[in-house]
């Protein structure tokens, strides 16, 4: 099962499982980046859980930014990269948030304090619902 998650990158969305919240932590300097085009800026993403019970999803071990869909293709997550990348099930205990910060880096006119100019979407990739085994890159379950 998937879920896709629509929040804006100034507000959330709650339904009954999952609380997604994303919140801009500032602008950066393009200067500080390898590619000199385009705006930076540093965000916090918060998964809350308001189960009763533990919610267990795949991502990746450094590229956890795959489980996330961008409303537009000139806004992308900017990669810090890694030397070890793999897929790896994550936990949120019950009642509990899980904190992911992030750059995104946008090559269009992104106004992040306005409603709804940018949106992220979260899929869930639900542990009992891929069988690493049959799959070994789990990424292309997103674009089913």
């Amino acid at each position: 099962m998937f879920a896709i998650l629509g929040i804006s990158c100034a507000n959330k969305i709650k339904n009954p499982n999952m609380e997604v919240k994303v919140n801009t932590v500032g602008k950066l300097n393009s200067n500080d980046f390898d590619t000199k085009s385009g705006t930076f800026y540093s965000i916090k993403i918060d998964l809350v859980n308001n189960t009763n019970s533990p919610i267990h999803f795949w991502v990746m071990s450094c590229s956890w930014q795959d489980n996330f869909v961008f409303n537009t293709d000139t806004t992308y997550f900017y990669s810090l990269g890694c030397d070890s990348n793999y897929p790896i099930i994550m936990e949120i205990l019950p009642r509990h948030k899980l904190t992911f910060n992030g750059i995104i880096h946008s090559n269009g006119y992104v106004n992040l304090n306005k409603k709804n100019d940018i949106k992220l979407g979260f899929v869930l990739i639900n542990k009992k619902e891929y069988d690493i085994l049959k799959m070994s890159d789990f990424r292309v379950l997103r674009f089913k």
